[in-house]
């Protein structure tokens, strides 16, 4: 009888190692599984976009320092004439063309279907533009240029409400309509100065400053502004950040927002080489813990549904909340703690078919 007792407590010790073990097993595996997928985080940054300026007189003074500014903001920028002009590929600026040829009517409408991006520098063309019209007059500057406070992927990571100093001088004031979305504005007379819009799956921008104007041709916040603006045309994710009260946090406020860059919360969104993820970090650069650190990702166009990928150690405690009608969507975390760095996974689940050529 004792030989068959001490038997069973032998089996039952051995039972309590096994499992054990099989717990080491299961979370080895799943640390393993988590460095795994986090090490396939390699990040594919896209290029800063071409630009062709195209301009129907090769002497514009205008599309000469839209060139110069681009080329300052790091946005590779070429000069072309608009007889031997051929959409192909990047971000077109039209700049001083008054009519658009009609050679180039169906070239652009089939540009822009492909994921072509258009931009206006100045008085827009007379001539529409697919189902694209936009109009302006000629009217004085102001000695600034006044950002919005709204959130807008044109103005991601700008200061809300900043200015930038110009010189005072006749300039392409736009006429507004409601699809519009105005990203600055003159101090004084309020008239437009940025803009950005979406329409059929496509995205233009119009500005209306000139370069040469400018207070300082190096100033740090226009710079930032041409290259975001110009990565969100070509259909680059672009993405803000904010901290603070859920329901601040959560509409990028511009306190929310501000509180974000004045305690050093850092945030980088990038194509993975899965062309259909991105990766995802947020950092506390600060010294004190973040409260509902929120990004605000503007997806490439067509994209009209996400979901969070990777582990669920990489998915613990995220939130994703998304924006159709902006294109966008939010990425929530309880909190970073002092020098914490987290790192995710999006996928695109749903994308909507393009338009077909005419």
């Amino acid at each position: 009888m004792s030989r068959r007792h001490e038997a069973r407590v032998d089996w039952k010790h051995l039972a309590i190692y096994g499992l054990v073990v099989g717990a080491v097993v299961i979370v080895g595996a799943v640390a393993i599984w988590a460095f795994i997928d986090k090490q396939s985080l390699v990040i594919a940054p896209e290029p800063l976009p071409k630009i062709t300026v195209v301009t129907a007189d090769s002497r514009s003074r205008l599309a000469a320092a839209w060139v110069r500014v681009l080329t300052k903001a790091e946005l590779p920028a070429t000069l072309v004439p608009l007889e031997t002009f051929d959409p192909i590929e990047g971000v077109v600026v039209f700049c001083d063309v008054p009519k658009i040829p009609q050679r180039l009517d169906d070239a652009l409408a089939e540009f822009t279907r492909r994921g072509g991006s258009l931009a206006f520098v100045g008085a827009p063309p007379e001539t529409p533009i697919g189902r694209i019209h936009l109009v302006a007059e000629t009217g004085k500057s102001d000695s600034a240029m006044r950002l919005s406070e709204a959130v807008s992927p044109v103005l991601a990571r700008l200061n809300p409400g900043a200015e930038i100093a110009t010189r005072i001088g006749d300039v392409a004031m736009l006429k507004e309509s409601p699809r519009m979305n105005v990203d600055a504005r003159w101090r004084d007379n309020s008239r437009a100065a940025v803009m950005h819009l979406e329409a059929d799956g496509a995205r233009y921008l119009w500005f209306g400053i000139d370069p040469s104007a400018l207070a300082n041709p190096d100033d740090r916040q226009l710079l930032l502004l041409l290259r975001t603006a110009f990565r969100w045309v070509a259909g680059q994710p672009v993405s803000d950040g904010a901290v603070g009260a859920p329901q601040l946090a959560n509409t990028l406020t511009p306190d929310a927002r501000r509180e974000a860059r004045a305690n050093r919360f850092a945030f980088t969104v990038d194509r993975l080489p899965n062309r259909r993820q991105f990766g995802i970090r947020m950092m506390n650069r600060g010294g004190v813990p973040l409260q509902n650190p929120t990004v605000k990702i503007w997806l490439p166009p067509g994209v009209t549904q996400v979901a969070l990928a990777g582990d669920f150690i990489m998915r613990r405690n995220a939130t994703l909340t998304g924006v159709p009608e902006e294109g966008a969507c939010l990425v929530s975390l309880p909190s970073l703690t002092r020098n914490e760095d987290r790192v995710m996974k999006l996928r695109i689940v749903e994308v909507r078919p393009r338009v077909a050529s005419r």
